[in-house]
This record gives C-alpha cells, structure tokens and sequence, in this order.
C-alpha cells in the first residue's frame, strides 16, 4: 500500500455507499479508472467523539485489507488516512457478485467459478483468525479473472483480540445476511457467521425469493439441503468448516444427471452413507468393487462420496484396506477430467490422503495433485500442491516425491504449478526442486 497526501481524481460517479464509506468511481491523473472509498459515515454519528471511532474503524479496514493477499482480496493501491476524511484507492472491479447473480437467474446458469473463489477466499480469512461478518454479493468483486472478497470494516480481530472500536457492533451488518447470533452479539461471531452468510447467497442464486432476516432458509432440489445446513440457526449445527461446505456443494454441483450408474454401483453410493456401520469385512468387500471397477460412470459416483468423514473413518478401521482405496482414488483423480470448481474439493481430498498415509500415499496425492493442477490450469490446486510440497516437508517424503517424479516424467507438472502461481521452483522442497526444470 501507498500512503500519500491528497491525491488530484476527477470523481466520474458514485459506486456505493453504506456503512460508514462512500465509493466513487474515479480518473487517475494518468487516465486510469479506480474505485475510491471516502470515509462518509451512513448516518449522523451523535458526537465528534462517535466519529472518531468510526475513522478509527476505516482506518483499520485500510490495513487489514492492504494486508491480505491479492490473489483472493481486493488490494489497496494507495491510501491517506490522517486526515477528516480518510481514503483508499482500489482497483475497479469489472462487476459485483450481485449483478453476477441477476446474469446466472436470466441465463439459467450456476456461477459455479464464482462460489469456489468466494469460498477459498473465506477459508484463507478464517485460518488468519479473521471473520468477515459483512459477507454479501456486493462486497464479492471480479478482477482479473477472479473473484475477490472487499470491505473489510466489520472484520472481527484475531481470536484473543479485546480491542473494541465502536458501541455499536450490535447494529452493524446486512440483516439479508446477517446470522441470527450477530443481531445478539455481533462481536463475539465465529466463522459460522460466514458460513450462514454464504448460505443466503446461495439462496439468492437458487431460490431467488425475499427473505425475513434471522431464519433458515432452503430451496427446491438437493441444494436445498446445503442451503438449509448453512443456514442453521444454531451455528454448532452449521458446516463445521470452509472445508466441509465446499466438499458438500461442489460435489453436489459437480454431479451431472446424466452418468448412467450401475445397480452396483448405487448399492455402495447408498452403503457409504451409512459408512459408521462398517467393518471390515464390509470394507474389503467395496475394496474389491473399487479394485475391478471399469465404469468410468461408476468410478465416479462412488469415489465422489469419500468425503474428509469417510477416509478418516476407513483410516481407523484398517489402514491396510484405506492405503489401497486412497492410492485408487489418486489414479483416478489424476487420470479424469473434472469441472474446474471441483478440483477445489479433489486437491483437499488428497491432501488429507498426503496428510494421513504412507510415503507411497503422499506421493501417489503429491503427483495427482500435480496432473489435476496443470491439466485442469486451477491456481487453488496449485497453490495447495505447493503447500504440500514445500520446504517443510519430511526429508524421506521428499525423496520418495522426487524419485517418483522422475520415474513418471512428471516434471513439467510441478514446474507447471510454480509458473501458473508466479512462485519460483526453489519454494517446493530442495529434494523436489532439484528434479524440476527452472524454465519450461
């Protein structure tokens, strides 16, 4: 971020305004076009003491969004915050996530790419501590190709963080969006504030009908059900995390009506919902379908339901019979074409698979990950695959990835991921970067 003085704009419109900032559409004094936000507060605060608490909370919005990173926030080009009335620039955004959603309810289509960013972009925001609390289609922006959460002035600090800014958090928020526990105490919201918040945008998209605030909400067909468990008025009941609602709705979105699956194959889609009754002979038995399984169609509906719940459960039951299932799915994830958004819920799939097994399992997921990240261009996966493969990674599973890498003429893959995500070769694990081409 820059911080400078007053900077000379032709303000050409106004975007938005609410909460405490206006945004205006601008001309640069080299032409170029930007979004400005002005700090310009909703309604009269009550005394100059009140608005200084609410400069104090933009500027804080300032900070932490020019923190965060641009692959997945909007970025703060240039701001000055000492002043009356503080601002920042921002890059203007093609469009607003609203206006995607009246384009997906004119074309009948699902803004499948859209609801996979928003949800990476949450994930990364929870992990940092962060909630978000004003989550909502006109704060989700689409620039360069992505789309890119803003508005970051009701951000909850870090977990343990005891500073308050203003004695108002009870009012603040979109009610449309808004969870239940925030309208009692908007402080204290966990991320499954988000969660519901992601729940009604989800019924924006598929139900498209007014709303009362504060309620749990659903829509016609099996998406009503992911809408229904975001949407839970208690937050204990909700998704327990990013991770557990995007395998849920991705996958649901994933699957197409038209696969023809095998009677088999449904009688173990049905078992695998009923996967706590397992023993082990149970387990062999679908081992054995898994193993001899031609059926590209029935390869899919089956593997599609081993959710985080299932493999951690199959793991616990008999790691010898979870070893052949987990190196199966990997084939299968690296020899298949999927859905772009999809790859989100496979790459997290196989880094429990690289998390959990053996020195053959991390590298069958480390290389699948790799081939469904190239063949598939899904900067999430590479960013993921980097994660698994980098510095901190065991020595002896480095060696095991580096060895196979080879042995499959792999290479290019993974000098793929760290060209597609702008990273240098050097970020993964030295074992593994001394395998790996410098340039393509």
């Amino acid at each position: 971020m820059d911080a400078r003085g007053d900077l000379p704009v032709i303000v050409e419109s106004e975007i938005s305004r609410g909460g405490f900032g206006r945004v205006d559409r601008v001309r640069l004094p080299d032409g170029t076009l930007a979004a400005r936000k002005v700090f310009f507060p909703a309604y009269a605060p009550a005394n100059e003491s009140e608005v200084e608490k609410l400069r104090k909370r933009f500027r804080r919005e300032v900070k932490i969004q020019s923190s965060m990173p641009s692959h997945a926030f909007v970025s703060v080009h240039q701001a000055e915050l000492d002043g009356d009335q503080p601002w920042y620039l921002m890059p203007l955004a093609e469009k607003n996530f609203w206006e995607e959603i009246e384009l997906s309810r004119t074309s009948g289509t699902v803004p499948q790419q859209a609801l996979a960013d928003i949800l990476n972009a949450l994930e990364e925001l929870h992990q940092l501590g962060y909630v978000h609390r004003d989550l909502k289609p006109q704060n989700i922006l689409y620039l360069d190709g992505v789309w890119k959460l803003t508005d970051f002035g009701l951000v909850l600090p870090p977990s343990g963080a005891t500073t308050k800014l203003t004695s108002l958090d009870s009012n603040w928020g979109t009610a449309g969006y808004c969870a239940p526990e925030q309208s009692i105490e908007f402080r204290n919201a966990k991320p499954a504030a988000d969660i519901y918040a992601y729940g009604c945008i989800l019924h924006d998209i598929f139900a498209g009908t007014p709303r009362v605030p504060y309620q749990r909400y659903t829509a016609a067909g099996p998406i009503g059900a992911v809408i229904e468990k975001c949407t839970e008025l208690r937050p204990e009941k909700r998704f327990k995390s990013i991770q557990a609602l995007r395998g849920a709705l991705l996958t649901l979105l994933a699957t197409s009506a038209s696969i023809a699956v095998s009677p088999k194959a449904s009688e173990w889609v049905d078992a695998i919902a009923d996967f706590a009754n397992w023993d082990v002979d149970k387990f062999h038995a679908f081992v054995r379908f898994i193993s001899l399984a031609t059926d590209s169609d029935d390869k899919y509906a089956v593997l599609r339901v081993l959710d985080d719940d299932v493999l951690s459960f199959l793991y616990a039951l008999d790691q010898d019979l979870w070893k052949t299932t987990v190196i199966s799915y990997c084939d299968w994830v690296e020899w298949s074409s999927f859905g772009f958004e999809y790859c989100d819920v496979l790459v997290r799939r196989l880094e429990l698979v690289f998390a959990m097994g053996d020195l053959e399992c991390k590298a069958a997921a480390s290389l699948a990950a790799a081939e469904l990240a190239r063949s598939h261009n899904r900067w999430f996966v590479m960013g993921r695959l980097m994660k698994m493969c980098g510095h901190e990674l065991d020595d002896s599973a480095a060696q095991r990835i580096a060895i196979e890498i080879k042995a499959r003429e792999a290479e290019q893959n993974f000098w793929r991921c760290a060209d597609g995500i702008s990273r240098p070769v050097t970020d993964f694990h030295p074992r593994i970067a001394a395998v790996i081409p410098q340039s393509e």
